[in-house]
């Protein structure tokens, strides 16, 4: 599974997330900084690769009018403003169960890793 971090993604994410062999680039990565929520998922799509947002109100809404219209995304991955090492748990486990998971067209908050006692 190939991710694209949203503009609000720390920088820091992409190396800690490289660093456990997850194929990732980040809006600075892509020289989309400033670009608009449609362009950043068009662009994600354009290169196979989910995108990774805390924006869920506008990604939601995007998923909804590119569905109305017939547009195919590559998968949107929502999360909750989480701390960098939170983020990374959840979302390393996340790509190592659904790694060979088609997200096209879905649409996912990150689910939460249950603390074990």
């Amino acid at each position: 599974m190939k991710v694209y971090l949203d503009e609000h993604i720390h920088l820091t994410m992409a190396s800690l997330l490289h660093a456990r062999g997850i194929d990732c680039i980040t809006t600075r990565d892509a020289g989309n900084l400033g670009c608009s929520d449609e362009a950043q998922l068009a662009f994600a799509t354009s290169h196979g690769r989910a995108i990774l947002t805390f924006n869920h109100k506008d990604f939601l809404q995007l998923a909804k009018q590119w569905h109305e219209t017939g547009r195919i995304h590559a998968g949107i991955i929502l999360s909750k403003e989480l701390a960098i090492p939170e983020l990374i748990r959840r979302l390393h486990r996340f790509i190592t169960h659904y790694a060979t998971t088609d997200l096209t067209n879905c649409v996912i908050w990150l689910p939460s890793i249950p603390h074990r006692s």
